[in-house]
Formats: C-alpha cells, sequence, structure tokens
C-alpha cells in the first residue's frame, strides 16, 4: 500500500509531538488522524477507517496498552499497530504478543519512523524478499517432530511477524539471526534470517522477527500464517 492510499492514527499526550508527527507524515502523503490517549483514540477508530495506529504507550486515561487490549476484543482485525515509547523497561515479549508490529524508541527520527511504516504496510506477498546485508553470527538448527507438536510442547509457534523458538544458544536481542528448522511429520523445513528481538535465558525461548525467507520456505509459510491469521505479531511460546 503506498503512503498516499493509507491513513494514520498518532495517539500521543504531547501537543507538540502530535504535530511533529504529524507534519513527518503529511510530507509523505498519508491521510493522518490525531488523539491524546486511547480512549480518544477509540472514538477516531469508530469513525475512520485507519490502517496504521502509531501510539505512546504511557498516556494517561486510556495508556497505549489498554488501546491494544481494547482492539484486540473487537471481532474485526485491528490496525497495524506501533509503539512508541521513552522508557527502558517494557517487556518486547508482551508487546509483540498483542499484536504490536514494531516498537520505537524516543527520541525517534523520520526515517525510522518511515521505514517501519513501509514495513508495515507491505502486502504479504512483498514480505521478507529481500536477504540481509549484515553478516549473520548467530544460526538456530533445530530437528521437530512436527509444527503441531512443536507448537504443543512450546518449541515452536508462528505469528504474524515472526517466530518464538526454544534456543539454549546465548543469543543477543538486536542482532541478526539464521532460522534452520526442519519438521519431520510434514517434510517442511523453516529456512529464514531474522531479528531477535527478546530473549528469554530461563526458559530458552527467544522472539525472532523475520527479515527474509527462502524462496522454496515462503509459500508454505505465508499460507499458515494467512490461514491462522494470527493476532500475535510475534507469541510468547
Amino acid at each position: 500500500m503506498r503512503p498516499d492510499q493509507a491513513s494514520i492514527l498518532v495517539v500521543d499526550e504531547e501537543l507538540e509531538l502530535l504535530e511533529i508527527f504529524s507534519a513527518w507524515l503529511g510530507r509523505s502523503g498519508f491521510r493522518v488522524f490525531t488523539a491524546p490517549n486511547g480512549a480518544e483514540a477509540l472514538k477516531v477508530l469508530r469513525a475512520q477507517q485507519v490502517d496504521v495506529i502509531l501510539s505512546d504507550i504511557r498516556m494517561p486515561i486510556m495508556d497505549g496498552v489498554a488501546l491494544v487490549q481494547n482492539l484486540n476484543q473487537m471481532d474485526t482485525p485491528p490496525p497495524r499497530i506501533i509503539f512508541v515509547t521513552g522508557y527502558g523497561n517494557i517487556s518486547r515479549r508482551e508487546i509483540f504478543a498483542m499484536g504490536v508490529d514494531a516498537l520505537l524508541d524516543k527520541p525517534l527520527s523520520r526515517p525510522a519512523l518511515i521505514e517501519a511504516l513501509d514495513r508495515c504496510l507491505l502486502d504479504s506477498a512483498e514480505k521478507w524478499l529481500i536477504p540481509s546485508p549484515l553478516p549473520i553470527a548467530q544460526r538456530i538448527l533445530l530437528q521437530l517432530e512436527g509444527l503441531k507438536e512443536a507448537a504443543a510442547a512450546c518449541a515452536f509457534t508462528l505469528g504474524r511477524g515472526g517466530c518464538c523458538v526454544a534456543c539454549d544458544l546465548p543469543l543477543k536481542e538486536g542482532l541478526p539471526v539464521e532460522l534452520s528448522i526442519r519438521f519431520a511429520r510434514e517434510g517442511l523445513a523453516l529456512e529464514a534470517q531474522g531479528t531477535v528481538v527478546w530473549v528469554d535465558a530461563e526458559q530458552k525461548k527467544a522472539g525472532v522477527a523475520f527479515d527474509f525467507l527462502q524462496p522454496e520456505c515462503r509459500p508454505w509459510v505465508l499460507a499458515r500464517i494467512n490461514s491462522e491469521n494470527p493476532r500475535c505479531f510475534i507469541p510468547q511460546c
């Protein structure tokens, strides 16, 4: 979807930031709505078609987390959601499991915001087509019985934008990782590159956002995501 076809709802209690983000997005061609908190955002969503919500997390009256929880209780799929925060103690694992597509840190630059929006607005057929140019220093290699068994054992669960995977390696958040996971029962393999977005060393699990899928596995991965339509961007496992 092109920017001139998309509408963005910006939610933030700081009037100055609402004005800045609105100006940035308007220059790129987006149609922009604004709200000072989650409660007012819900009013906008009842009246307007919105493709992406760009929201602060901590706000009075209704914060960003409560806003997403309200959206997830609705029958219709929620818009794509980008959280912006100035706090470092946010649980990325919980945020991505709620269905948030991206978590951006303040202070936020316009290029970083536009890049995140571009990713959110990509159709599924356009996602994960280009290999990462960064060197891959981390690798996860797994042999699993099957997709159903892996999900039941919390060894592998697929979300809209990535996966939760069991791993006892000392992975580092924010760095690229290569995945090679084989499912014996179905005869399928996931060959992918991604970015580690959270690590739980105690439970030996990690959340990985996909950056690239090998052509051989794209069809079954996209088909499974589209058929299950998970609300989680990356599951908690």
